[in-house]
């Protein structure tokens, strides 16, 4: 999916697949859906978005990652707005269901692996970073955030998929 913007950062420290990075201010196309085990609650809400579902009527490219997270008992699902927006430029949406959120420029502590989406394999991984952050004294300042850099049609074993946490890092 190397032809899609990805959401920039810059890398503070590498340990394996456990990467510290450092991300400047971004936008989110999101929706809010209850809460499922299928992380795809949502989607359509924000492909509907940038299809051209918007006051301008404009289609806006595809970006990876697809962003999930839980927030209130609710998934938020979101993709990353293309860099070429700002807050004062960025199309606004025509769904009462869907929201361009500004994420802050933070520090987030990142956990790469394949397979498929279950929540299994994200629980694996989740572990796994917070083990890591524990163990290097980092605090946890987020609930678990899920990168997914393939569509579902791209094998399990071939695709790409983050855990995430913004972290206190100094």
């Amino acid at each position: 999916m190397g032809f899609f913007e990805t959401i920039r950062y810059t890398l503070i420290k590498k340990d394996k697949n456990i990467e510290i990075r450092q991300y400047d201010v971004f936008l989110l196309a999101s929706t809010k859906t209850m809460s499922n085990k299928q992380f795809d609650s949502g989607f359509m809400n924000v492909f509907n978005y940038i299809s051209g579902d918007n006051h301008t009527s404009e289609k806006i490219s595809m970006t990876t990652p697809v962003v999930s997270y839980e927030e209130d008992d609710q998934l938020v699902t979101g993709f990353y707005v293309p860099s070429k927006y700002d807050k004062t430029n960025v199309p606004k949406p025509t769904s009462e269901h869907v929201f361009i959120q500004e994420n802050e420029a933070s520090i987030y502590a990142v956990i790469r692996f394949s397979g498929g989406w279950r929540e299994k394999n994200f629980k694996v991984a989740e572990e796994r970073l917070r083990d890591y952050l524990n163990q290097n004294h980092y605090e946890i300042l987020s609930n678990r955030i899920i990168f997914r850099y393939q569509p579902p049609f791209i094998p399990g074993f071939l695709r790409r998929n983050e855990i995430a946490f913004k972290i206190k890092y100094t």
